[in-house]
């Protein structure tokens, strides 16, 4: 499924939300995406029209549990590039690692996912 980059942030805040157990509130979801109220509830009811998130709870639904493990690999292989590849500290690799993970082409995210694999498995 191709997701716009704004769908994408939401997607993988909600899926770092959720890990903490419970169902996040708009509240938190607009904090974490950096938006207000009113914006993140629009988005939420997109990612409902798509059947990414729960009709009754900011929870992901199968697909956006899929969607959402899709982007965290290319999230993963974004902060190995930029930390072990690129130098930067921790901080860093974090923000540039996130903002790659929700605007790479669909091209070069499974060529930057197969290139950490094949690293990660020693395989280069």
């Amino acid at each position: 499924m191709e997701l716009t980059e704004g769908e994408a942030r939401y997607l993988l805040a909600l899926r770092d939300l959720n890990a903490g157990g419970a169902p996040p509130s708009q509240a938190a979801v607009a904090r974490k995406v950096g938006v207000s109220h009113p914006t993140a509830l629009e988005m939420i009811r997109r990612l409902r029209a798509l059947d990414l998130v729960s009709p009754d709870a900011l929870t992901l639904t199968a697909n956006g549990t899929s969607a959402a493990l899709v982007l965290t690999s290319r999230r993963h292989a974004a902060r190995v590039l930029a930390h072990e590849v690129l130098g930067l500290d921790d901080a860093q690799a974090d923000a540039e690692a996130d903002a790659l993970a929700t605007s790479l082409s669909p091209v070069l995210a499974r060529r930057l996912v197969a290139w950490r694999t094949r690293r990660d498995t020693g395989q280069q």
